[in-house]
């Protein structure tokens, strides 16, 4: 590669991309899509995203690269506040394009395709169907804490003062 140089590169965007569950929800206008990039502060995201919830069914994560994980972590962060929410899940793939000029002439310009994840997860306030793929029920008893389940008080160690102050006497 030391005889190339980075030329332009080709990246779809979300809206290019589209969601998938448009046969799920239909055409129903109660649907927010928050769209995630990598630098997005989470703070903003779920702010945002639990006000509109207010209003809104349908709450549609989305996010490619490096934003996965962040998607992931928002989606799980909304069903830990509100516990009755449905989830369905889709994982895929877009193709990012890399284009290398060349330094020397009588080389050919390269075009490298990178297969990029990308992530979907439809939160929704109405029931879904079970039967689709990457369907999570919502689960009410899931991050409530055991009330049996208690704490032993820990003993109280002496402060190296008061030992030192002991020694001295």
């Amino acid at each position: 590669m030391e005889n190339y140089t980075k030329g332009k590169n080709f990246e779809p965007s979300l809206e290019s991309v589209g969601h998938p569950f448009s046969t799920i929800i239909g055409e129903d206008s109660l649907v927010t899509w928050m769209k995630v990039k990598a630098g997005s502060k989470i703070h903003n995201l779920m702010s945002f995203a639990l006000n509109d919830l207010k209003t809104k069914n349908y709450i549609i994560w989305s996010g490619f690269g490096h934003a996965v994980g962040k998607v992931v972590s928002c989606a799980e962060m909304m069903k830990r506040r509100k516990k009755q929410l449905c989830q369905i899940t889709r994982i895929s793939y877009i193709d990012f394009e890399e284009y290398w000029d060349p330094k020397d002439e009588g080389l050919d310009q390269l075009k490298v395709v990178r297969k990029v994840p990308i992530v979907h997860i439809l939160l929704s306030k109405l029931p879904l169907d079970p039967q689709e793929l990457g369907y999570q029920a919502h689960d009410s008893n899931l991050f409530d804490v055991p009330k049996t389940a208690k704490k032993k008080p820990r003993a109280r160690k002496p402060k190296i003062e008061e030992k030192e102050a002991v020694s001295e006497e």
